[in-house]
């Protein structure tokens, strides 16, 4: 099957794109401009009680048909340590974004720009105000999928975010095990000028459990700077119209 094969199977695969345990969960999925409201969600989790949780919908709310309208929100739990102190994040974040696309027979690549705000809240006090409190910031995201040999594929995400100075940067190594589903590796890196992690570990996903409607999971590693090793993992949901 080709990587880009209009609207159920290119959306199945670009829910693939979502994970990764994204504070800000930049993850806003990709889909054909013409397909019809597709929904996504997910929760995420790594070692000293971090978490992640989003829900997002895109669609084509215009007569341009490749154009894609996106909206996000989430919840997340992360820490760090700088200058001998764990710091602690409990914050919210939303976003909403415009995005150009373009398919092919054995691949797609979008490009998007969005408004995203973030409201954290930093323990212990006054620990790092640099994070603390609300912050508007212009998020510029591209991200592609592109076939190769024998039910092999590669998909990548790359996301900056203007005022927060935040990136998240993703490389996927996939093999097509059966139906839509497809499994391998994946290498992260995400952070900001004073919270860096790095982390790696396996995927699979697209695997349909009803119509429309596909599961994932994902494990592995993560570093987190002025933190100890930790595991992490999770799992994506999404439901295609």
């Amino acid at each position: 099957m080709m990587a880009y094969r209009g609207q159920g199977a290119a959306c199945r695969r670009l829910a693939a794109t979502l994970l990764g345990g994204l504070p800000l969960a930049l993850l806003l999925a990709s889909l054909p401009a013409a397909a019809g409201p597709f929904l996504f969600g997910g929760a995420s989790f790594a070692g000293g009680g971090e978490r992640s949780e989003y829900a997002g919908i895109a669609g084509n709310l215009t007569p341009v048909p490749f154009l894609t309208q996106k909206l996000v929100i989430s919840d997340y739990h992360y820490k760090y340590g700088t200058n001998g102190t764990t710091v602690s994040v409990n914050g919210q974040a939303a976003e909403a974004a415009l995005g150009v696309q373009k398919g092919w027979a054995t691949g797609w690549a979008e490009a998007s720009v969005g408004a995203r705000y973030r409201y954290n809240r930093v323990s212990p006090q006054g620990a790092d105000n640099r994070s603390d409190g609300g912050e508007w910031g212009l998020a510029l995201t591209l991200l592609g999928q592109q076939e190769f040999a024998r039910n092999w594929a590669v998909n990548g995400i790359a996301s900056y975010n203007f005022g927060p100075r935040a990136y998240w940067a993703r490389g996927r190594l996939l093999y097509k095990v059966f139906g839509d589903a497809w499994a391998g590796v994946e290498f992260i890196k995400h952070g900001d000028p004073f919270y860096h992690a790095t982390q790696g570990g396996v995927v699979v996903t697209g695997i349909a459990i009803g119509k429309g409607v596909n599961l994932g999971f994902f494990g592995g590693a993560k570093k987190t700077a002025g933190e100890p090793r930790a595991f992490y993992g999770g799992l994506e949901l999404s439901k295609a119209f």
